[in-house]
């Protein structure tokens, strides 16, 4: 076949010289470079994905209580962090981390939580580690946690002014950067933490969960949380059910471990441990 050369060379002039699509054009906020990062930093990792449904029904009902007693209660979030830290403080291998031949395992369990923050305009989640999170019940976690929401960035809080400084250096010094962090777990912990959380997921319906690409070792995604009819002592009742999904280096982690620690999570869940402050009635009412 004969190429057009003249009608193709037309075409493609027409196409250079059309007047551009109506479109609203706004200034890509600088602080992405942050999720551009743990973007290339989690590919490099073998991560395996496990979903699973975990029913939350005595927490809503704990939190409903407080909200009608008005007394102070963690939000579903703070349990789920002090759930997971309590699981890993019994399985520390889940948050282990190479270097070189050898692996490292911290006592102290550092989750890296994402909270969603306005920044210039945009919405953007902005990590903050709750240090030391086996030691702390759900209420002190919340209280970080909405903290965490207000303080001012760029400052001595979440997202400090080392970290601003940091994600505005081009990407190849970042890079360089990068590669003394994950070399180093001891500066990979202080930096990034030991355990990922992130429940972005949660504003959706019907049963959907976010699977992220995290550079940690263990990660939890919190997913959607709807209702389920389930038969408990020969009634039907109506519960609240939580998609969750737990992503683990393969590297480190297999699947019968996985699947061991994500049993004695749910079982923390489904009967969580209360914060000293919080005093629930000996029949909760039903969210």
């Amino acid at each position: 076949m004969k190429v057009p050369w003249s009608a193709a060379l037309q075409q493609l002039g027409m196409l250079f010289r059309q007047a551009p699509a109506a479109a609203t054009i706004h200034t890509y906020p600088p602080l992405r470079a942050f999720i551009q990062d743990v973007m290339e930093e989690g590919q490099r990792k073998h991560i395996v994905n496990l979903q699973l449904e975990v029913d939350v029904t005595q927490i809503t009902q704990i939190r409903q209580h407080a909200k009608t007693t008005q007394t102070p209660s963690p939000s579903l979030t703070s349990y789920l962090a002090h759930a997971l830290a309590q699981a890993v403080q019994a399985d520390k291998a889940m948050h282990a981390y190479r270097q070189g031949r050898k692996v490292v395992v911290f006592d102290e369990i550092d989750i890296a939580v994402m909270v969603e923050r306005d920044i210039a305009g945009h919405q953007l989640p902005v990590p903050t580690i709750v240090r030391n999170a086996a030691h702390k019940d759900a209420l002190q976690i919340h209280g970080e946690l909405a903290h965490a929401k207000t303080w001012p960035l760029g400052t001595d809080g979440p997202f400090c002014a080392r970290d601003v400084f940091f994600f505005s250096l081009p990407r190849w010094v970042r890079k360089l950067v990068w590669q003394l962090i994950r070399r180093d777990p001891q500066l990979f912990k202080q930096v990034v933490g030991t355990v990922g959380l992130t429940s972005m997921g949660m504003h959706g319906s019907g049963k959907a969960v976010f699977i992220p690409i995290t550079p940690m070792t263990l990660t939890l995604s919190v997913g959607t949380i709807g209702k389920r009819l389930s038969v408990i002592d020969g009634q039907t009742t109506e519960r609240d059910v939580l998609q969750l999904n737990l992503g683990a280096d393969h590297d480190l982690i297999d699947a019968a471990p996985l699947m061991r620690f994500a049993e004695d999570f749910k079982k923390r869940l489904e009967s969580p441990l209360l914060p000293a402050s919080t005093t629930p009635p000996a029949n909760p009412p039903v969210a």
